[in-house]
């Protein structure tokens, strides 16, 4: 049975995100920063080896080292010597003869072998449990992991603590990388109040959207601008919103995208020259989703404008915002998608597909889709670890389906 077809004129998210990303590429810009601030930049240049790694034939073990020949030739072993790590590891060899050495330390120039201390009685001279060893055993071998001139980090590598380690291993104490796109928060609406408002009526709201997008923007990998709450009215409005357009890369935009009186960002993105890209999706929640474009000197602008209700603010950030910043940002927009096993039967809506907030147990790949009252209930955002997308269906979704994931931008 094919499931139902969306009725809206309005796209499907996959579609709808071709629709944006067609319009947004790499930002380019470049800038050197120092080693410990690299991490979770985006490597904006290949950095390569400086020279053989491991420069030299590295010992594995705590053992003896010696010719792989001599082994089964001779009963016993004369130890000549010892090569600790940090030396240089000058020690003839001549056959029948041994030298102790420790894990890290370099070969002496005849020896092709370790053997470990357990396969042997540490007794001088030494006897060894083994009477066949391939050629290399136990040993690093020089040029093994990389060769000087070898690309060890690619350009667009979103960089961890292993790479931090990289960089410090061949040299690069000043690393190229992209520079983040920088965002402005524009939220709105006369009945919110700032987050610390120590007193607020029964019809009025504290601010939750500006500081859960602020942090939202920054793990995405954006440098946060302007943060500002703006009252319903167009004058106003449309000055903050061309202040920000032009000192921003993207501008996010939070309530006013709908089709009340009071909203006052449609008037706002007319007055600036915003051309339209998306404006609405067949998703739930979210629909009023809005990305568009604008001129400013020398570049373009984004405005990526979100829904007033904080679930549906948070999910549509990760549904259209990432991807947007992470191609201007220079790690392309592949998001971490991935497969979870149901773990109870849900009902997705029928008309739109649904990206619900879900809580997943890593260990056992299941995912539950939690029970919420709507997409401003925030609340039950607390045990969830990403969003779950449900396809459009008539009937429920049994425990058992795989279904996709996308984890939160925090926990990826």
């Amino acid at each position: 049975m094919n499931p139902p077809r969306s009725t809206s004129p309005l796209p499907l998210y996959d579609g709808a995100l071709r629709r944006v990303l067609e319009c947004v590429s790499a930002l380019g810009r470049v800038e050197q920063v120092a080693l410990l601030e690299s991490g979770g930049r985006v490597l904006a240049a290949d950095v390569r080896a400086d020279r053989d790694y491991p420069p030299f034939n590295r010992s594995a073990m705590d053992g003896y080292a010696l010719r792989s020949a001599d082994i089964g030739r001779y009963e016993s072993f004369e130890v000549v010597g010892m090569v600790a790590a940090g030396t240089e590891g000058n020690v003839a060899l001549r056959p029948g003869q041994a030298a102790r050495i420790a894990t890290g330390a370099p070969l002496p120039p005849d020896a092709d072998v370790v053997i470990r201390h357990e396969e042997s009685d540490r007794a001088e001279p030494v006897r060894f449990a083994v009477r066949e060893v391939k050629t290399w055993s136990s040993v690093h071998r020089r040029g093994e992991d990389a060769r000087k001139g070898d690309a060890v980090l690619a350009a667009g590598t979103l960089l961890g603590a292993q790479h931090l380690g990289i960089f410090a291993t061949v040299g690069c104490a000043r690393v190229p990388v992209f520079v983040r796109p920088c965002v402005a928060i524009l939220t709105s609406g006369d009945e919110v109040l700032p987050h610390d408002a120590p007193c607020v009526a029964d019809h009025q709201i504290r601010n939750s959207n500006q500081p859960m997008l602020a942090r939202t923007a920054q793990s995405m990998g954006a440098a946060l601008g302007v943060v500002r709450h703006l009252p319903d009215r167009p004058g106003e409005t449309i000055a903050a919103l061309g202040e920000a357009i032009a000192a921003h890369d993207v501008v996010i935009t939070v309530g006013g995208i709908s089709a009340g009186e009071r909203d006052c960002f449609h008037e706002a993105l007319a007055a600036c020259q915003v051309e339209t890209i998306l404006k609405g999706a067949a998703i739930q929640p979210g629909k009023p989703i809005f990305v568009g474009r604008a001129p400013r000197e020398g570049s373009t602008a984004f405005v990526v404008g979100l829904p007033g209700n904080p679930v549906s603010a948070l999910a549509t950030a990760h549904l259209f915002l990432w991807p947007i910043l992470r191609t201007l940002g220079g790690a392309g927009a592949d998001l971490p998608w991935t497969l979870a096993c149901l773990s109870k039967e849900v009902r997705p809506n029928a008309h739109r597909q649904a990206f619900r907030p879900s809580k997943w147990d890593r260990a056992t790949g299941s995912v539950e889709v939690l029970h919420w009252a709507g997409s401003g209930d925030l609340i039950h955002t607390t045990r969830a670890h990403g969003l779950c997308a449900l396809p459009m269906a008539d009937a429920p979704i049994p425990a058992g389906a795989r279904l996709r994931l996308l984890p939160w931008c925090w926990e990826s």
